[in-house]
């Protein structure tokens, strides 16, 4: 009798636990007058953000406007991994929000919905969240660039500790982050709670895949963690005057290699990425603004199929678009190659031990190459066409 009251007290406690944030919240998809905030639950529930600009009031000082998960003009029930796109917001302004999500204690039939507990980030105890979005006119721009950490979240950490983020417009992951996607806790362990503990609820984080990232069981939900405007991971970003453009290089191996079972079309994938980039040029939707152009794999430099494959479809786009440079990984070392026979643009690769601290300012880009404790360091100066 008294095990069985044990049970039921423990069972009354766990169905009496509230809804709780379990990861995030992070910033992506950022630009002058948008952005997506993305967190997760324990629990599916509605989710919004609350969003108010900067200054001296309270949060609670009035009531603040929502944005809700919405997909098709329903807000979003089922999911625990939350996603939340705000437009018409001001250029160059500095923003605090709130993220909230409330369960859905009971759904009778059709809509008939009752909401349970709502989980929400503090701004009583503790401070809004905050950003500021780009300008939307040119101005000097910062950013740092990460790649091949493979799950070495404290290396990345510590890679990082002389880093002020709150001072740089936004860090890319270009690929290779995970050694494969096995799970949510798997991936979030691996780096991504890391990156929002240093930077992410407030520094936009801007996500490229590698080769790695697309292998495991949960590779095909990576997107609903990062999610673009353009529905696609590979992609066109502008930034304070600056073009960045997001290869998705795909695999290193033909797609008929063992390793893959038969899964996977990377060659196909990078002939569609080659359309896109010529319908870009063709529409003239480059070519304004200088051009700099991120590739987890380079094109040169390895004499593996994926390279070669990005030389057949991908880069004679991209010698036809003025590229000011492209910044690499996936070599595990450092790589640089000047313009040549098979690119017109200089590529950076940096190695999975080091970080490119970059400034574009005053028609030119600046790049520390830097290893842990400042050592490896080199400096690369690009002019931007």
């Amino acid at each position: 009798m008294k095990h069985l009251l044990l049970g039921l007290l423990l069972l009354l406690s766990f169905s009496a636990k509230g809804i709780e944030v379990t990861h995030g919240p992070w910033i992506c998809d950022m630009d002058s007058t948008s952005v997506t905030i993305v967190w997760v639950t324990d629990k599916p529930g509605k989710a919004w953000v609350e969003i108010a600009p900067d200054g001296p009031d309270h949060f609670y000082g009035k009531a603040r406007p929502r944005y809700y998960d919405i997909l098709e003009g329903r807000k979003v029930l089922t999911d625990s991994v939350h996603r939340v796109h705000i437009e018409g917001l001001k250029p160059n302004t500095k923003y605090r929000y709130r993220v909230f999500t409330q369960e859905v204690a009971e759904w009778r039939y059709d809509d008939w919905v009752t909401f349970g507990k709502t989980a929400c980030t503090d701004v009583w105890r503790g401070k809004p969240h905050e950003f500021t979005t780009f300008p939307a006119q040119s101005r000097e721009i910062t950013f740092l660039v990460l790649n091949d950490i493979h799950e070495r979240a404290k290396f990345m950490k510590d890679l990082c500790k002389n880093i002020d983020f709150k001072k740089l417009d936004f860090v890319l992951l270009n690929g290779d982050m995970s050694n494969r996607l096995r799970s949510q806790q798997h991936m979030m362990e691996a780096y991504l709670d890391t990156c929002v503990s240093m930077f992410a609820t407030h520094t936009p984080l801007f996500f490229n895949r590698g080769n790695h990232e697309l292998r495991g069981q949960f590779a095909d939900y990576l997107y609903r963690y990062f999610p673009t405007n353009s529905g696609k991971y590979y992609r066109l970003q502008h930034v304070a005057g600056v073009d960045f453009l997001f290869i998705d290089s795909g695999e290193d191996k033909p797609d008929e290699d063992i390793e893959y079972s038969g899964i996977v079309d990377y060659d196909q994938y990078r002939v569609e990425q080659a359309r896109w980039l010529r319908q870009l040029r063709e529409e003239k939707k480059v070519g304004k603004y200088p051009l700099v152009v991120f590739s987890h794999m380079p094109p040169t430099l390895e004499n593996w199929h994926g390279p070669y494959h990005m030389q057949e479809t991908l880069t004679p786009e991209l010698n036809k678009m003025n590229v000011s440079v492209m910044l690499s990984g996936h070599l595990h070392a450092f790589g640089y190659q000047k313009p040549n026979e098979i690119i017109n643009f200089p590529n950076l690769v940096n190695s999975n031990n080091t970080y490119l601290l970059c400034r574009i300012a005053n028609g030119k880009m600046e790049v520390d190459y830097v290893g842990l404790n400042g050592k490896d360091k080199k400096h690369f100066t690009f002019l931007m066409k």
